[in-house]
């Protein structure tokens, strides 16, 4: 039997992500030109773990595809045909499946550097029945509290305390100098769990692990421990954080993940295949440019832009604060400030887009603004 198996949850339909997610999974959103699931995979395998399934569920076939058209090594990847209705219902579904003697559940749609060798070890060390992984954050007011003691067990969690002030209270008073309050812990989104965990999922209808399992597993008093670490973590769920998230590998915040490509210049990294005119301006840095990606003279990258495969920037244009997908065409003289374009995007001459969302497949013709907070859907054709 394996030590551990690792089940990724890839079935998250994205909506606040819209209109990226309208026609690709979360999953295969693309950060700095890799899919949000490889960084998963890569967690997992570069931290020893080779069994590993993932459960999929909206525009699950593409997952499919794109995994199955890697090559992960020696690493095991199953892919069980099920249907999930939430976190802990897809580990409950693909029990069948698990043959480690511990469970490590991750999502798909998150970009950690996290030590998972060390969380595992943390684990090990306290015989934990589950560990949650979890960081501090500077907005304390967007999440709720936990009571920790010095062990880092875990006593309580709440998204929003209010009424349970007086429980609270309660436990502080019962365990004075050993229970201790945090306010801005978050919690990431990575669990370890015993593989006993598949038997109370079986016999109770818990169907999400914040809200149902974990609550369950304290009252009746389970050894969970909160791994407390300082590391990058950042889910990309809206596009404000996915630009972000881009920024930051970037930036190499989140090292040892880099984008992919050569890194020619400090921050700057450029594909195989590509052809970029020797007039081409790069002011500043924070630039990737994807494989196969051809860029004429005159072309200004200013700064944090993000350029996809297979895709062609016609001579004079200038972008700033851009993510371009794969197989992006945009013409002339065009202007891209703050700009998130997906793929297939055939952009014509003299355009000047601001503060927008182009969808995958669209058509935007010659001598056209599109200003602030403007979406265009996928495969719309503007005249």
């Amino acid at each position: 039997m394996k030590k551990y198996t690792a089940i990724i949850l890839a079935g998250g339909i994205g909506s606040r992500l819209r209109p990226l997610t309208t026609l690709k999974p979360k999953p295969l959103i693309p950060v700095v030109n890799k899919p949000m699931i490889h960084y998963a995979i890569d967690l997992l395998r570069y931290n020893g773990i080779d069994d590993i399934i993932i459960v999929v569920r909206y525009l699950g076939d593409q997952i499919i595809d794109y995994v199955k058209s890697k090559d992960w090594g020696n690493v095991r990847i199953q892919i069980p045909d099920v249907e999930p209705l939430d976190t802990a219902d897809a580990v409950r579904k693909v029990s069948d499946y698990i043959e480690g003697e511990n469970i490590i559940v991750s999502m798909a749609d998150i970009i950690t550097n996290i030590n998972l060798k060390d969380n595992i070890r943390f684990f090990e060390e306290k015989n934990a029945f589950a560990t949650i992984s979890m960081t501090s954050t500077n907005q304390p007011q967007r999440f709720g509290v936990i009571l920790l003691d010095k062990n880092q067990k875990i006593y309580m969690f709440l998204e929003k305390p209010g009424y349970k002030e007086l429980v609270i209270s309660s436990i502080m008073d019962s365990h004075k100098g050993s229970v201790f309050l945090y306010t801005n812990l978050i919690n990431t989104g990575l669990y370890i769990f015993k593989n006993e965990i598949l038997d109370i999922l079986k016999k109770v209808d818990l169907m999400d692990f914040g809200k149902n399992v974990f609550p369950y597993l304290l009252e009746r008093e389970y050894n969970l421990y909160g791994y407390i670490k300082k590391y990058y973590w950042m889910d990309a769920g809206n596009p404000t954080t996915y630009k972000w998230t881009n920024w930051d590998l970037m930036r190499k915040w989140a090292w040892p993940i880099l984008p992919p490509g050569n890194e020619i210049m400090e921050n700057i990294w450029i594909g195989k295949g590509c052809q970029i005119d020797n007039d081409v301006n790069i002011e500043k840095e924070l630039i990737t440019i994807g494989n196969n990606v051809k860029i004429e003279k005159d072309v200004v990258l200013k700064e944090r832009v993000v350029i996809g495969d297979n895709s062609t920037i016609k001579s004079g244009s200038i972008f700033q604060d851009t993510i371009i997908w794969d197989n992006t065409i945009i013409g002339k003289n065009c202007i891209s400030e703050d700009c998130i374009i997906c793929n297939d995007v055939l952009i014509g001459d003299n355009i000047k887009l601001y503060n927008c969302i182009i969808g995958a497949h669209s058509e935007i013709p010659d001598n056209y603004n599109i200003n602030k907070n403007v979406v265009i859907e996928p495969n719309s054709k503007l005249s």
